[in-house]
Order: C-alpha cells, then structure tokens, then sequence
C-alpha cells in the first residue's frame, strides 16, 4: 500500500478540514477522525445536530495536560471529556487553591491551543500507522508497514553501524518537547545502554541564557508568577508575555491594579506595551546600550546599594592591569591560594582575601574604587584596578545623548527609566528567551543583570533577575541510570560520594552537582553522552560554510579558526568529531528540518549521511516527510506522561491516557521499548553478543531489552508504571500519593528537589506564599557558581579578552546575511506553540493562515508593496516567499516573521534559509571554573534575530 503526502495533497487536506470546520467544530470528525477510530466502533451520528447535542454527554472525565514546550507555561490541567472512545472537547480545570489570601491564585490555566487539541488530535496530520520510506527522500511517498516489519528493519541498520562504525554514531535527537517523563526515561535509558549520543538542543534553540550563565555561573532561576504582586516595578523587557504567556497574563495586570508600575522595552509597539504604564522603543539587537547608559546614571547620581555590591558582586574584587586577569591571593604570598580573590578593606586598610564558604562580610568594608600598585609574592610591583573602578570607565562613553546614537532611545526616556529603576523598592523582569537569540544576547544579558545588582534588587520578596524558569520532579533522571527498580539506593551513594570530593575540594554542592552532569560531554565515563546540538548542526550540518567573518567586523580570526581551538582544547562538546559524520538519527519531540536554520544547507550536507532516518511523532511534520520510517507516536490524550514545569507556576501536571492511542500509534516509551527488544532480538539472531566501542565501553547488545526493562519489569506495555515509579523516585512531590495525582492532575511542589537544574534557583518553595529566586546566596550568603564565587561582571577568558567583551558593552549587531537595509527580527505567535498547532484549521483561521512578514508602512510604501501582497525575501544566503502584513507597530527597518511555520506551509523557500546563525566565539570558551559546556547552558547558541533581508514584491506564485 503507498500513500502520498506530496505537498499539495497534503495542504488540500488540510484545507478540507478547514472546510468542514465551519460548521460548529465537532462536524468537522463525522467526516474523518470519528470514522478513522479503529480501537472503537464509530458511533451513528447522522448529523452535526446529533454531534452538538451529544457533546454535552460523556462516559468519563480524565484529567490530562499537553505534552509541549509551552515557553514558560507548559503546564495546565484540564478536564477531558470522553464518549465512546473520542475525545469530544477539554475544559480547564479551575482548581488551583491559593496559598495565600494577599495574592491571587493561578487560576484558571490554560490558552487557546490547549483547548482545541481534541480536534488537533484527529485532524489529517495525524500519524496512525508505521510508514516507510518509498522512492527518494522528500519525495512524499510511503508504504504503510506493520511495526514488526519496520522496528526489525531499524533494528538491523542500528546493528550494522554500531558494529562497523561506531555507537557514537547514533544519534538522539531532541527537541523543545522532550518532557522529563516517560519520553526522556525512554531515550536516556537506550542511549545509556547502547552508548549512543543525545544532542543537548537548548542552546541551540536559543534559550541558553548565556548572558545569566556568565553572570552567575548557571541559567536557571526565576520567581512564581504570583512574586510579580511583591514587585512595585516590572520590567517587561524584550518579550511580549500578553502573546507567550497566556496563563501567567492575568497576573501581570492584576500586580498593576494592585499598584506595580509595568515598563514594557521593546522595539515594536507589541500586545504587551498596551498594558505598560510606560513603552520604551529601543532598536532590535541594542538592548546592552540602553542598559548601560541606565546603569552609567545610577552609579554618577550615587543611586546604588553599595552594600549588595560589595558583598554579592565582584565589582570590589581587584584585577590586575598588566595581565587582565583577577589577582589571587597566590600572587601576594607564596601558599596563597589560587581561587581565592583579594580586595582591599577600608576598615583594615589593607589587601585581603574575599570570604570564600560564605558571603558573608563579618565586618569587612570593600573599597569600590580602587586604583594602586601592589606588590606580588616575587617582588615585582604591578598597578591592580577594581572591577567597579573599570566598570565607570566602561561606562564613561554611554551617556544618554551617546546612547540614543546606539540603540535609537531618546535621552529624556533613558533618564525616565533610570528614576523609575532607582525609585523601585522590588524590581523583578519577565523571563524570556528573546534577547538570548541575538548574535551579541549575552552583552544585552549581562548589562540587564548589572541594572539590578546596582540596585541590589536579588533574593528578596518581588526583587530579581528572571533567567531560565525551571522545575521538575528528580526521579527520571534516578530511573535513566538504575539498573533495577531497586537500584537507586547504589547509584545514590556513588553520587553523594563525588559530591562529597568535590566539595572538599573548595565547591559548594551546586558547584559539584555542575560538575558532575559536566562528564556527561566526556566520554568512557560511563554516565548518558551528551554533545552540543549548536555545534552538532554547524559542523556536521555544514552550517558553519554559510557564515562570512565581515558580518562581524569584531573577530580577529575565521569562526572555523575558533573553533579548532574550542576543539583542540577541549573547552567545547563534540561527538562524533569532525570527520566521523553521525550515521543513524531518530528524531523525537523535534523537528529538526523545521527548526535549524540554515536547514538548506543541513539537507545538503548531513542527511546524505545519513543511513537511516526515524522519525517518531503523532504528526506528519517537516523532519518527518525526509525520514526513512515514520513511526506513529500516541497523542498527549493517549499515554501517562508528564511535562516539566517552571517556577512560574509550581505545580507538578500530569496526564493520564483517557483513550486508547489511535489506530496503531503507541506511547514513546513503548515504541523504544520495543526497539530495544527487537535489536535484542536481531542481535541473537545474528550472533552478535557484546561489542566494545572506541571508548572502551561494552554494549551488551544480545540483553538490550532485558537492560532497558529491567528484566521486564517496566516493559512496552507500562507507560503508567514507569511514570508511576519516576514520581516515587523524586524528593519534590513527597505529600502527595500517585492515586491523588491521577484524580486530580496536578499537585504543588513541596521543595525544589535534586535536579541539578532546579537547584539553580537556590530558594525554597513555600506551602503559603510566592517563591523568590536566588534567596540561599542573598539570605543565606551561599556563594554563587562563578569562578569568584559571586555575581561576576568581569569574565577574565582569553576569548572574552580578544574580543573585547570583558566586561559588559554595547555592540553593533552585526551584518548577519549581507549588507541588506532590514533586519529580520521574529517571536512566538499566539496561534501556535513550536510547529504543534501551526498548520491547525482552528488556529489558523485566527491568524493569516500562510506565512507572512511584518513591515512598518514607510518600508512596505518604499517598495510598493501592500498589505496582502506575495514579496520575496532574500539575502546573500538564500530566500523566500511570504505574504506582506503591513504594521503600524514596527519601526523603521525591522521587520518581523512568528516562527514556526512548517517548511511545506511556504511556497518558495523558507525563513530558515535566510538565517545562517554563525557561531559567536566567546560562546565557545571552556576550560575556566564557570564558562565551561553545562547541560543546557554553556554552549554556543543559534541566532536569527539580527538577520539582514532585502524584500521585493512578486508577481506570480513560485517566483524566484
């Protein structure tokens, strides 16, 4: 049997659907979804009447969420409504208790996507049976198979390349959906027992937080959404939450009636500015400007908290000039330790080591501004400055009036926001990954964070930097590693016990916990291989040709240059090394095809590679339509699973199958399950016992399935077991029980847990009130995980120093595409979360439902262009074809595109081929105590916001 999914025969399904849904939207299954059920008989509906009356019936209501990267909601309970098998509808659950009579509660959660996925879930992308490949890639032809057929034809390629070539090169890759749950058990658990490679996607998609991680030695941390109510100011900076935060939307307005003054910065006049007490314009990419001139007029109008500066901050801490690198103690006396930074006390009157296990100052006075010569252990005199005396000579040039030149804010703006900054009692921003997507985000980053530790606005009730929201339950990571059900008990032990020699070595236990997922990127250690995904796609990918060294007229070597030495040195993950091309890639809760840019030049050059490619999704998206074997993965109503969470709303989601999976799609977990079963199978079939890799490591391919199971304990059919056993394995939800969750859906978290991740919010989550970041090290003086040991500023690496980036500054964006009038910017549409629901009938018939680009009117009148009509896109790398949107609310020269449109959804190109992301080489620094790879942070990132583009009008369809 072949089945074609060519393009147009794709979209006119879809169309179909369309079609039908405007009627009211149940009609649109009688035609499809209800007749294509094949776990249950189709129920005698005649007409829509006899729907719409039948909706408000059902068997069952079950509690469920949606596994999807929800940016920084990801999580809501709803009611699933179930008759005769079929999901009809889902309504949120309007539960969620408030813990405290001074603030409001979280509910009701939910957003427009989630309450139409019972008709997402059985629309025409829906994947429902196994299919392979038939005739070229991409050309749009299948043959449905049975899934022994396909998982035994997986299973012997996966043989043939782990014996001949290398479990290396296997790769894992995962995208924004990943869930921490049973999905993740899965693929840790065949990764780590057949050694293969998963890709570390977060930096690559953009959300490293780079700026945080060099500020704070870590990217995690942030507040509950009701901590905003604490705050008296907000700043609403490079994000627009009225679009990506749904849920959390309510809370921001309801802090301003309750008399929190809300700043929104940003470059367009977006949905989030009209709720702002004050809108401050500021061109894309020069954020870092505005915030220095900001923090150039706190310091001269003495509007500091000198306090917080001198004992969370390194701004006291001396540097020496003829180096540029941190004086240490061991410069000034033999036996002086290395790590330990020195400042000079103004009560002693003299040069001393900064406290080292605690904060604390016990009666030490640091100078700020410092400027001597001292005299080294061996004699020499050299001149040491502090790092808040370089910061004001930093700042010097950034005045207002200069500043506007930068980043287009009008001076008497810049003065407003620095009184409204000084004036604020408790200043809290909005989290977002925005700014992270720009080539220079970590200098916008850093200059952000430099704004509220001047102001000393850390670790208190509504007071904060919001970095990367993140909070999950610690058993999945416990269940990846166990040998069995009972297992945890030894792996914990061995861990306590390199805690325990980490921390005698001088680290605080966050630093430890750091250092131990940091051997992940080291393999033959025998814990899960993990490598950079950045780096992944711009080396094996070919991404890396695209870039031109003038975009960036800063480097003082090629990008490739760069990275040899990031590679030579071991500062930065790569495996498999260059040379050795991955062979075999399964793809799951990503969609690479969609999402990397450059991708025209990743099909060119990796998937030729590739010997076998598997998808495995519940739709037919873009990664898929390349693959060789498309395998059918049950929807989010279908399986037991969980997502992970943020702080923003600290409640544990769960979602309990409230109906079989459709036609023969299974549950993640089981689909891996039984792939490891099957090349178990093959592989004594073939005679293939043990191998050993090129890491020393054996693979006992002949018991995968017994390893992966634990000898059949968790097998393909106990989705809800091994999600029942990965919440007994956490330490966070401990006042709860697993048939409570089931019933309810959703539970607080009673403590932050083991996750090595969550500790980096380094605060309690309390059962009666809003949880404020960063409490342990402000409260508690717990140092930072920076290589002072506190909130650092001045990044003495060799790369930062060869390019100028010390300490934090303002830089042109660069030129990314060629020298093109437009720069291309792009957000989060509120249609649509990733590609999950972009080509959905219902969503979008709430927005144009094809790709458009955003112009302001001068730039579309310039180039004779009108709303509606079809342009080209374009620049040195490539083009594309996208409806024009004429909008009043951007500014001259910017232009913008929501992201996520599936590659099919264009008619000539793609977005994507226009962005080349070229690496930036400070993002490259390793071998230092805190700017070194971490899981999640600490790697290179893609950048597609600073892209240059030139539009022109078309005429016809497909013109080039």
């Amino acid at each position: 049997m072949s089945i074609d999914f060519g393009r147009r025969r794709f979209l006119w399904g879809v169309g179909a659907a369309g079609a039908a849904l405007s009627l009211p939207s149940f009609s649109a299954r009688a035609g499809g979804g209800l007749a294509a059920l094949a776990n249950a008989p189709a129920p005698a509906y005649v007409s829509w009447g006899d729907l719409y009356r039948a909706q408000w019936t059902w068997d069952k209501i079950v509690r469920g969420t949606h596994i999807v990267n929800c940016w920084y909601q990801s999580h809501c309970a709803w009611d699933v409504f179930v008759k005769d098998g079929i999901v009809f509808r889902e309504e949120q659950a309007g539960e969620y208790p408030q813990v405290n009579a001074e603030l409001p509660d979280f509910n009701p959660r939910g957003c427009n996507k989630g309450a139409c996925y019972s008709d997402r879930m059985y629309d025409p992308a829906r994947l429902k049976y196994p299919l392979k490949r038939v005739g070229p890639r991409g050309g749009g032809k299948w043959e449905r198979v049975s899934w022994d057929q396909a998982l035994s034809e997986i299973a012997d390629k996966f043989l043939d390349v782990v014996i001949e070539e290398g479990t290396d090169r296997v790769i894992w890759d995962l995208g924004p959906n990943i869930d921490f749950g049973t999905t993740f058990a899965g693929i840790a658990r065949f990764a780590q027992y057949t050694r293969g490679i998963t890709l570390d996607m977060n930096t690559e998609i953009g959300d490293g937080h780079r700026g945080a991680a060099e500020t704070f030695g870590k990217m995690v941390g942030d507040h509950s959404a009701d901590d905003w109510f604490y705050s008296d100011l907000i700043l609403v900076w490079g994000c627009n939450p009225i679009y990506t935060q749904i849920p959390q939307a309510h809370f921001l307005t309801e802090a301003r009636y309750n008399g929190s003054r809300i700043i929104v910065i940003a470059p367009d006049f977006n949905a989030s500015a009209t709720k702002a007490d004050l809108w401050v314009p500021v061109a894309p990419g020069t954020d870092a400007a505005l915030a220095l001139a900001v923090a150039r007029l706190l310091i001269e109008e003495g509007k500091i908290d000198r306090r917080f500066v001198s004992e969370q901050t390194d701004l006291p801490l001396l540097v020496r000039t003829d180096t540029g690198h941190f004086l240490s103690e061991a410069d000034l006396r033999v036996g002086g330790g290395h790590a330990r930074h020195v400042l000079r006390d103004a009560a002693g009157g003299r040069l001393v080591a900064a406290p080292f296990a605690s904060l604390e100052l016990d009666g030490l006075e640091p100078e700020l501004e410092v400027r001597e010569q001292v005299r080294l252990a061996d004699g020499t005199e050299v001149e040491v400055r502090s790092v808040y005396s370089l910061l004001r000579e930093r700042l010097a040039p950034y005045t207002p009036e200069h500043a506007e030149a930068m980043c287009g804010t009008h001076p008497t703006v810049i003065r407003r926001l620095a009184s409204e900054i000084a004036a604020a009692k408790a200043m809290c921003n909005l989290t977002t990954s925005n700014l992270n997507k720009y080539y220079h985000g970590n200098l916008s980053e850093r200059s952000l964070i430099l704004l509220f530790a001047l102001t000393g606005n850390f670790g208190r009730k509504g007071a904060g930097y919001a970095a990367f929201p993140f909070l999950t339950i610690d058993g999945p990571d416990r269940f990846a590693v166990i040998p069995d059900a009972n297992g945890w008990p030894q792996v914990e032990q061995r861990l306590r016990g390199l805690v325990e020699e980490k921390m005698a070595a001088g680290g605080t236990r966050e630093t430890a916990l750091y250092d131990i997922t940091r051997m992940g990127f080291r393999p033959g250690n025998g814990l899960p291989m993990i490598t950079c995904a950045a780096l992944f796609w711009q080396v094996h990918g070919g991404i890396i040709d695209l870039a031109r060294e003038e975009w960036d007229p800063f480097l003082k070597r090629s990008i490739q240059a760069y990275v040899d030495e990031a590679l030579a040195k071991g500062w930065q993950p790569l495996i498999p090394e260059p040379g050795r091309p991955p062979r075999i890639m399964f793809s799951l809760t990503s969609n690479a095809l969609r999402r990397i840019r450059g991708t025209q030049r990743v099909m060119e050059t990796l998937w030729p590679e590739l010997a076998l490619s598997v998808v495995m999704d519940w739709r037919m998206n873009s990664t898929a339509r390349f693959a060789d074997y498309v395998l059918p993965a049950a929807g989010w109503y279908e399986r037991t699973s969980h997502k992970w969470v943020t702080t923003l709303s600290p409640y544990y989601t769960m979602s309990t199958a409230a109906v079989p999976p459709l036609g023969e799609s299974l549950p993640d977990w089981g689909i891996i399950a039984l792939l490891a079963k099957h090349v178990q199978s093959r592989a004594r079939e073939r005679g293939i016992g043990t191998i050993t890799n090129r890491y020393g490591e054996q693979v006992h391919l002949d018991r995968l399935y017994d390893d992966f199971t634990m000898n059949g304990e968790f097998t393909e059919r106990d989705d809800e077991k091994v999600m029942r056993k990965l919440v007994e394995l956490s330490t966070n939800l401990k006042n709860v029980s697993w048939e409570e969750l089931k019933e309810k859906g959703f539970a607080r978290y009673d403590s932050m847990g083991e996750h090595y991740m969550v500790l980096g919010n380094m605060t309690e989550i309390p059962p009666d009130d809003s949880i404020t970041p960063y409490t342990f090290h402000v409260r508690d003086k717990v140092p930072w995980p920076t290589a002072t040991r506190r909130i650092q500023f001045c990044l003495d690496h060799p790369l930062y120093m060869e390019l100028d980036e010390v300490l934090p500054r303002h830089k042109e964006p660069p030129t990314i595409g060629g020298r093109y009038p437009l720069m291309l910017t792009a957000g989060h549409p509120r249609e649509s979360i990733h590609a999950s629901w972009r080509d959905s009938p219902l969503m979008m018939r709430l927005s144009r439902p094809e790709p458009f680009l955003l112009m302001s009117p001068g730039d579309a009148a310039e180039r004779g262009l009108a709303d509606g009509d079809w342009a080209r896109v374009y620049n040195d790398c490539g083009g594309f074809e996208a409806r024009i949107k004429v909008a009043p609310a951007l500014r001259p020269a910017q232009t913008l595109i929501y992201h996520a449109w599936e590659n099919y959804q264009f008619r000539m190109g793609s977005y994507r081929h226009v962005t080349p992301s070229p690496l930036n080489p400070v993002e490259l620094a390793g071998g230092h105590p805190h700017l070194q790879p971490c899981y999640a942070w600490g790697q290179p990132s893609f950048f597609d916001r600073d892209t240059r583009i030139e539009v022109e009008r078309v005429e016809r369809a497909g013109a080039a």
